[in-house]
């Protein structure tokens, strides 16, 4: 994704995004090898996953 910036001070700026889906299974796999316990996996709707954001609970084991 490309940005293009317009500041209150009249300046510009531009940047590059570049973004990677990490599934939930990943993002689990992610944090128990780093030593987290993995409590709860939701998007908040109360019905899996079925958004484009995701929250994960997580305490260190």
């Amino acid at each position: 994704m490309r940005r293009h910036w317009a500041l209150p001070s009249g300046e510009e700026a531009q940047d590059e995004i570049r973004r990677r889906v990490i599934f939930p299974r990943e993002l689990e796999g992610y944090a128990e090898h780093a030593g987290f316990e993995v409590l709860e996996m939701t998007d908040g709707s109360g019905a899996g996953f079925t958004g484009p954001t995701a929250y994960t609970v997580a305490r260190y084991a």
